[in-house]
């Protein structure tokens, strides 16, 4: 396993690159959803059908952390240590989504499939329910700019009630947003991005909902298949 500041590569051998010959790029799948909702067990799952495929994998989170200065803005979001007018933070996470395709994504993806743990989605979620920078016009600029969109979008849908009771076993510090009140609103905004017409152009979603235990945390329902329904939406099954 190779890993470096900007993702991981893990796998198990060649052979499955074969079908993405003649210069067709490797698939990029992002997973999406509130903090506590399952994103990384999915993630190692994914991983464990891309390699069982032939194909390594490449992991990659939300930001590329390439340019100085737009992390410095996106931490003062994030961690609510600063404000910054609404197009600065704008033009920061643009400038980031950009470096992350120019430096990783196009690299990486004419080598292995790519599953991002989070993506510009979450850009687009969260700037508006914690911020108010509406979602669609995040979108427009990116699009405008040319970002790299994920061939497909897992939405890890869970209730977040759910998210918290996660959270909670994990027994890790809070961050800022890791409220009920914060978490009803981001809920509702993925709900909105994803699934209602505010948001033109975003590409294709699945939706995968994990089973509730008694204690109100979530697990894998073995009964939803998501890496096989991913894989038939990205023609990859078969």
């Amino acid at each position: 396993m190779r890993r470096t500041s900007s993702g991981r590569r893990a796998g198990a051998g060649a052979g499955g690159g074969a079908r993405f010959a003649q210069g067709r790029r490797f698939p990029y799948v992002a997973l999406e959803g509130l903090n506590g909702a399952g994103k990384s067990t999915l993630r190692n799952s994914l991983e464990k059908s891309f390699w069982a495929l032939g194909m390594d994998v490449y992991t990659i989170g939300q930001h590329s952390w390439q340019s100085p200065g737009a992390a410095r803005v996106i931490l003062d979001v994030k961690e609510r240590r600063r404000a910054h007018p609404p197009e600065r933070v704008r033009l920061a996470y643009l400038d980031d989504r950009r470096a992350q395709g120019e430096h990783i994504l196009a690299r990486v993806l004419r080598e292995v499939p790519v599953i991002g743990d989070r993506s510009l989605v979450s850009d687009l979620v969260y700037l508006q329910a914690l911020d108010g920078i509406p979602a669609a016009e995040t979108f427009a600029l990116y699009r405008r700019h040319g970002v790299y969109l994920p061939d497909l979008v897992i939405h890890v849908d869970v209730p977040p009630e759910t998210a918290l009771a996660n959270l909670a076993k994990r027994g890790r510090q809070r961050k800022p947003h890791e409220n009920p009140r914060h978490m009803r609103a981001l809920a509702e905004t993925y709900e909105s991005v994803l699934w209602g017409k505010g948001v033109e152009g975003l590409p294709p979603v699945l939706r995968h909902r994990p089973a509730i235990a008694a204690d109100g945390t979530s697990y894998t329902d073995p009964a939803d298949d998501i890496a096989e329904r991913a894989f038939v939406a990205l023609g990859l099954a078969g």
